[in-house]
């Protein structure tokens, strides 16, 4: 999924890479089947089944967010931090979901990003989208190049779990939020973490003052009724 959100995001004169590629693909399809009168149907009709199974997966990938997360039980109890972040605290991380800037709002997956908690418990998570190239033309749009966020506050989640997050080759440690203040609204945000430590201060510090429905059950719960630090 990682490379079909790369076409995705990749542009070249105006175009995803992803669609350069599937127009290609169907031109082929229709010189072959008909510059040669049909006499090659067997390679029009390889490239047409290669077509369609393109275009049905880069469907299935942007219908599934380019991403999976399983749930699971991962913090022992005794590891759990006792509280929540210090005011100063940015933890690193790779995140995923709606992010907004200057009215701007965009999906995006697995950008490097921070978690912050302000002294309000809003929480924030500030990520950036760096210039990058795919298959030497597809360039990241320049107007996207820059700083991103995800704000919101303890009483909007609906659900926190810890598990994997499969988005490459290696599933990855993560944290997932469901938040919103009503279902209609509801998002979704994945963070990605190289560390047990540092996931585990990011899920101390949001069940710190959670709803306690936010916490499914199977999941490590023990320091929902904690206070935050001053």
């Amino acid at each position: 999924m990682r490379f079909a959100y790369r076409l995705r995001r990749h542009f070249w004169g105006g175009w995803s890479v992803g669609r350069w590629l599937g127009v290609l693909l169907l031109s082929a399809f229709a010189f072959v089947l008909v510059g040669s009168r049909f006499a090659s149907w067997p390679l029009a009709a390889a490239l047409g089944a290669l077509f369609l199974a393109y275009t049905g997966i880069l469907v299935w990938a942007r219908r599934r967010r380019y991403i999976y997360f399983t749930s699971g039980e991962l913090l022992p109890a005794d590891l759990l931090p006792a509280a929540g972040l210090d005011r100063a605290d940015l933890i690193p991380t790779r995140a995923s979901g709606w992010f907004t800037v200057e009215g701007k709002r965009q999906y995006y997956v697995d950008l490097d990003a921070d978690y912050q908690t302000v002294p309000s418990r809003e929480h924030i998570v500030l990520a950036r989208v760096h210039p990058s190239r795919f298959l030497l033309l597809g360039r990241w749009p320049e107007q996207d190049v820059g700083w991103w966020y995800i704000f919101f506050e303890p009483a909007m989640l609906r659900q926190v779990q810890v598990g994997y997050l499969h988005f490459g080759a290696r599933p990855r440690l993560a944290v997932q939020l469901t938040y919103g203040l009503e279902v209609k609204t509801l998002e979704t945000i994945e963070m990605t973490f190289d560390s047990p430590t540092a996931l585990k201060q990011v899920w101390a510090d949001l069940i710190v003052d959670a709803p306690p429905s936010a916490i499914p059950a199977g999941q490590p719960s023990h320091l929902q009724n904690s206070s935050a630090r001053k």
